[in-house]
């Protein structure tokens, strides 16, 4: 599952730089069978992981990735820039042509272990967002996060209703934005 977003994270990264940033209409008539998710809502790490794991399998679902995924100020940057809705169109387009999507309806399973970030993760996680801006040279730091609640978070996920596998990511809140997620 790891390789899984690892690869779409990458190929989405990959078309939108390939591709350009206008909005295509997918030339398959297969469609992704996914739930459609419209919005970040999660009070908890278990429904921030099951949505965004949802969010990342089902079509229009790029808003609610993009807000797990990143923090604030890098989906700011991409706003202010003119970027943010192509970006998400793009990752939503994409959503059409993957064939992991198409060949079954992937959904989050259950959490089956948590265990409370450690000060050394604490540290990586806050580097990590930092990264993230760094990206968009948005010159922050690590010191510009703080992280609040967090999780190592092992979980399961089903393939058209049944056992699929199991992964690892964390689930953590950073400043005051709510809950973002870092695949493992």
């Amino acid at each position: 599952m790891k390789r899984l977003i690892a690869a779409a994270i990458a190929c989405t990264a990959a078309s939108a730089v390939l591709t350009g940033c206008g909005q295509k209409k997918p030339d398959i008539d297969a469609k992704p069978q996914g739930t459609a998710a419209v919005s970040q809502k999660s009070q908890n790490y278990q429904d921030a992981l099951a949505e965004c794991f949802n969010a990342s399998f089902s079509v229009n679902g790029g808003q609610v990735f993009y807000a797990y995924m990143y923090p604030d100020e890098y989906i700011d940057d991409l706003k202010e820039k003119g970027e943010y809705d192509s970006t998400v169109n793009q990752f939503n387009y994409n959503q059409e042509k993957r064939p992991d999507l198409t060949d079954g309806v992937y959904e989050f399973g259950s959490v089956t272990e948590a265990k409370e970030l450690n000060d050394k993760q604490r540290e990586a996680v806050k580097s990590y967002f930092a990264g993230k801006c760094d990206e968009r040279g948005l010159g922050l730091t690590a010191d510009d996060f703080t992280v609040g609640e967090g999780y190592e978070v092992s979980y399961t996920y089903t393939k058209d209703g049944n056992d699929a596998g199991s992964d690892l990511a964390l689930a953590v809140v950073i400043n005051d934005q709510g809950w973002k997620v870092i695949p493992s």
